[in-house]
């Protein structure tokens, strides 16, 4: 039997990558984790991690300037936000140490920081950082790379200085006008925080609705929001071309519906165009192993075209989500450690819930309003709302622009799909989102008792109407009264 350096090499210390390093180590395999040197990867690095912590400290600001809608009278003598900046930067330094090399050895994972490329399906070549190439040898290989910003192709860009979300929070200063390319939940998110913070912001998309795969009036629900809070929207337009003049940033963005032509000038410009797999330095052709624009190719079980080789998170395609390359991670780990693989990545039959940390939140799972209909007809489905004005937790917060939507077959209450658009959002999905993993119709939530006065209870509410506009009316025409 051939001998290797490594039963396991992972390529990639973000989310994915550590959840199998560790776990292998801590499983008693001889492990190698190979980085370029961002260990922890796109969501602490540039992501999740400096976004969320950026999008509090704009919470705060926001709830300083805005308490006089709760009663409170107060007066700013002044009102400075660069240092929610710096904050942004020690949180990510905090969580790095967890997982930097130091960390990694603590839990007996060896590293190297460079950039690995194959030379065949169980070689790795390692480019260091500190000089020199080292060659090591993996019985089996994991492809977690994640993924990068797209920049699109406009002319005059590349001449022109612009941040994307992995080089935005290197800012020491608040922008004075910024420019959003992309109505996304990456241009969405920042675009409030920097606003929030003292920005004139302005939020440009080719799309007529911002937050595209989102419902329609979740969309319109932040949009309203944002609107409120001054940032401008230029929904439907293209960036034909970008110049820059004496330190002034000139976009020139065209109506793609009418052909106007609309001159914008602002002071920094964030590209937020999408992410597209990291996968161009891997020389994958070398080690045999399939893929294409989307990522690496994988089967079921997390497995490339070579079958010692395997991919988890951005980099194979799929939901491009910290918690999804976690997912398949932990499926991958635990066909590494049988002694043949065994658990499939789709035995969960989960959908893949996500969360855009907008204010107010936009959280969702499974098919929309108008995916449904398609799938099933109209006259099969139900759908459920409550608008959060009707839920007391959010009258007392002053919070009722939001709603829950919940979409199911009509008789069995089979749960399809949700949308929750309001403060915590995220917290209160998983509610829904169980009961879809298990099966649980969502006509038997209204039985769950929800403490009060919670945001939740708006689910009860909804759940109730199964029996007030789903069956009473039913048996109410059976019997002959309307």
């Amino acid at each position: 039997m051939a001998k290797y350096d490594y039963p396991i090499i992972v390529i990639g210390a973000g989310a994915g990558g550590l959840v199998i390093a560790i776990g292998a180590a801590k499983a008693g395999k001889k492990v190698l984790l190979v980085d370029k040197g961002t260990w922890g990867g796109d969501c602490t690095n540039f992501g999740c991690i400096p976004s969320k912590s950026l999008i509090e400290s704009a919470h705060a600001a926001h709830a300083t300037r805005h308490g006089k809608e709760l009663g409170i009278n107060a007066t700013l003598s002044s009102f400075e936000c660069k240092d929610a900046l710096e904050r942004t930067r020690r949180i990510v330094q905090q969580v790095k140490d967890e997982e930097s090399p130091d960390a990694l050895h603590e839990h007996h994972v060896d590293t190297l920081t460079g950039l690995a490329s194959f030379t065949d399906s169980h070689t790795l070549k390692i480019e260091l950082n500190e000089g020199g190439v080292k060659t090591v040898t993996g019985k089996n290989i994991i492809i977690a790379t994640g993924s990068h910003p797209v920049t699109p192709s406009i002319q005059g860009l590349e001449d022109v200085p612009h941040y994307n979300n992995e080089t935005i929070f290197d800012l020491t200063e608040i922008p004075t006008k910024l420019a959003i390319l992309g109505g996304g939940p990456i241009g969405c998110e920042l675009g409030q925080a920097f606003s929030r913070l003292g920005s004139e912001v302005s939020i440009i998309q080719r799309h007529r609705q911002i937050l595209k795969k989102e419902e329609p009036e979740a969309a319109r629900v932040v949009e309203d929001a944002f609107k409120k809070e001054g940032i401008h929207f230029y929904l439907g337009y293209h960036t034909a071309k970008i110049s820059q003049n004496n330190g002034t940033i000139n976009l020139f963005l065209e109506d793609l519906e009418h052909g106007d032509s609309t001159p914008l000038e602002v002071s920094h410009l964030l590209i937020a165009t999408g992410r597209k797999p990291t996968i161009a330095s891997l020389n994958l052709e070398a080690a045999g192993v399939n893929a294409h624009e989307q990522g690496v190719m994988v089967d079921s079980y997390g497995r490339t075209s070579r079958k010692n080789i395997w991919a988890v998170g951005d980099v194979a395609g799929h939901a491009l989500f910290t918690h999804v390359a976690e997912n398949e991670a932990r499926s991958v780990l635990r066909n590494l450690l049988l002694p043949f693989p065994f658990h499939k990545k789709e035995d969960s039959k989960q959908s893949v819930p996500r969360v855009t940390y907008t204010d107010p939140e936009v959280a969702s799972f499974g098919a929309t309003e108008h995916k449904a209909k398609e799938l099933y007809g109209e006259s099969s489905i139900a759908i459920y709302y409550v608008p959060f004005n009707a839920v007391d937790r959010a009258v007392t917060s002053g919070r009722t622009e939001g709603f829950i939507k919940v979409i199911t077959k009509k008789w069995s209450s089979k749960i399809l799909g949700a949308t929750i658009v309001g403060p915590r959002a995220g917290e209160m999905l998983p509610e829904l989102s169980l009961a879809k993993h298990a099966g649980i119709p969502f006509r038997k939530l209204a039985s769950l008792i929800h403490p009060y006065p919670t945001y939740n209870q708006g689910i009860r509410k909804a759940a109730d109407q199964w029996l007030t506009k789903t069956i009473l009316p039913f048996i109410l025409k059976f019997i002959g009264k309307k």
